[in-house]
Order: C-alpha cells, then sequence, then structure tokens
C-alpha cells in the first residue's frame, strides 16, 4: 500500500471513530448503558480468571525458599535397569523401573505478580516427572527409554497457556534439574526453591557416584 493510499485509508477510519465518538456524547444514555456494560463483562472476566487461578493451585505445593520436595533412592535390578523410590510431599510416593545411566526429575513452578504478588502468595510448584537417560549418545538414540509422569493433568491448564500466550499476573517456570547418576543404595534428597531443581547427595553411594560422573 503505497503512502497516499494508506494516509486516505487512515484519514477516513479516523473521521468514522471521531463521528461514533461524537455520536456517543450527544446520546450519553448509550455511552453509560455501554461503560456499564463494558464493566460488567470485565468484571466476569477478572473473576473467572480468578476462579481458574483457584482450581489450578489445588495441584500445587506451596513453595517457601529452599525445601525438600522429595527423597530419590536407586536399586540396581540388572544392567542399566534401575528401581528408583520417590518419596515427595504431601503424601507423594512411587516405585517406579527406570533404564539408563542417570535420572532426572521436572517440576513446574508458578509465580505471581501484579496484584497476587501484593497478596504475598507464596509460590507453587508440583513435580511432573520422573526420567531416565544414557550416557551414550548412540543408545540414548535407539534404546528404550522411561518418562513417568507425577501428576494429573488439570484443565485449563494455566502453566501450559502461560507458556504460550504470557498470561497476566502469572509467570510459568520450567523446574528442571541436571541429570544425576543412578548407583545401587544410592539416596538423593531433591530441594527446590523459586528458581529451579537442585540434587543433594545423602549418603556415601550417591556422593561416591557423583564424584565419579564429575572426574
Amino acid at each position: 500500500m503505497s503512502h497516499t493510499l494508506a494516509t486516505i485509508v487512515l484519514a477516513a477510519a479516523g473521521a468514522v471513530m471521531v463521528i461514533a465518538g461524537l455520536l456517543f456524547f450527544r446520546h450519553p444514555g448509550w455511552l453509560l448503558t455501554w461503560l456499564k456494560g463494558t464493566v460488567v463483562f470485565g468484571v466476569v472476566l477478572a473473576g473467572l480468571y480468578v476462579l481458574v487461578i483457584a482450581v489450578n493451585l489445588t495441584s500445587y505445593q506451596s513453595l517457601v525458599g529452599m525445601q525438600t520436595v522429595a527423597t530419590i533412592s536407586t536399586q540396581r535390578q540388572a544392567e542399566q535397569i534401575w528401581e528408583v523410590s520417590l518419596q515427595g510431599q504431601n503424601d507423594i510416593a512411587a516405585i517406579r523401573t527406570l533404564q539408563g545411566d542417570q535420572w532426572q526429575i521436572d517440576a513446574r513452578i508458578i509465580r505471581f505478580t501484579g496484584p497476587f504478588r501484593w497478596l504475598d502468595i507464596a509460590p507453587g510448584y508440583r513435580l511432573e516427572r520422573l526420567s531416565g537417560r544414557y550416557t551414550s549418545l548412540e543408545q540414548e538414540r535407539s534404546a528404550p527409554r522411561t518418562a513417568i509422569g507425577l501428576s494429573e493433568d488439570i484443565w485449563p491448564d494455566l502453566w501450559q497457556l502461560d507458556q504460550q500466550y504470557n498470561l497476566p499476573f502469572l509467570e510459568a517456570v520450567d523446574g528442571s534439574m541436571t541429570f544425576m547418576p543412578m548407583r545401587d543404595e544410592a539416596v538423593f534428597e531433591v530441594k527446590l526453591s523459586a528458581s529451579g531443581l537442585v540434587a543433594v547427595p545423602v549418603n556415601d553411594q550417591a556422593r561416591a557416584a557423583v564424584q565419579f560422573w564429575n572426574q
């Protein structure tokens, strides 16, 4: 579109909007009705949004500072096959079989901004997935992998929607930790802050495994 044509189109659109605005002011009853309807519609939408946030919070745990959210122990079953026991907060417990050489937990974190932050609402978290990984690139591409869900889906999923559309007053954070080595009888504590996850070796087997992989 040329500048000349764009000028004509924009001028016409501007004139229509000005005339429409003046007509509203000539009939203030229409303007008042429209304003009331807009306010009511906005209040209803805001109320629905707050309700959706409340529903989503039922699947999240409060996060205050750095805290231990799970304990992981690994037992060797066969070559690159492990029984992994997870004991989490709020009676979350799972015993699963993972394949590979390392394990990882993923979590979802929701932080609040704007008026929700003024209300001092603590960030929320939920453990999302326990997965295994091979250290060999060839095995990682071809061998069977295991990924186990640790939470149930909820609709509408505000965390996922914020990842896509950047919702107001929310900040969805992907709380992934680095992969940790699996070793027979190793025990780790998984600690979480508002910025992410970290695994801490608890016993000698876990500390020896971490030291070996870091060499």
